[in-house]
């Protein structure tokens, strides 16, 4: 059965829960340090209060991986504050699948979401330790604008 990539629905956060908690428990990926259930996957990844997209790769009704692309917050109080227009990307795939161009798959379909909604820039915010995260953004076109002291940002124009 080939891949396919679909809207996240609801139902998907007990996979996509466990999917990220198997990649949390890893460490040096992510920044998110405790695990989801599947009411904070719902809030933070399906249902979010800015949320243009949040795609699932689906082989054999196994979620194998999950992109999501938000609008930045503009009222982040935090440092490195983005513009409005500007959105923020997320992914994940399941460790035992990478290499197969999950990212790859799920990534045309939210670059096609992105230009949709009329996002001027993608962020992809990703730890320094995170060669294959690092790897696989400047492989599908994203760029380095900034480098923090425990990450590099990057950027892509959908348009």
């Amino acid at each position: 059965m080939s891949m396919n990539i679909r809207i996240a629905l609801s139902e998907d956060a007990g996979s996509m829960a466990r999917l990220i908690n198997e990649i949390i428990a890893i460490g040096g990926t992510t920044a998110h340090r405790r695990p989801f259930d599947e009411h904070r996957i719902r809030a933070e990844f399906i249902a979010v209060l800015r949320g243009i997209c949040c795609f699932v790769a689906v082989e054999n009704r196994q979620i194998l991986g999950f992109q999501a692309l938000e609008w930045c917050d503009p009222d982040w109080p935090g440092e490195d504050r983005l513009p409005a227009d500007w959105a923020v990307i997320a992914t994940y795939v399941a460790p035992a699948a990478h290499g197969r161009g999950i990212g790859r798959a799920l990534f045309r379909e939210t670059a096609g979401a992105a230009k949709a909604a009329g996002v001027r820039f993608i962020d992809a915010t990703i730890r320094k330790e995170n060669g294959g995260g690092q790897a696989f953004y400047a492989g599908i076109g994203f760029v380095d604008y900034r480098i923090g002291a425990e990450s590099i940002s990057k950027r892509f124009a959908p348009s």
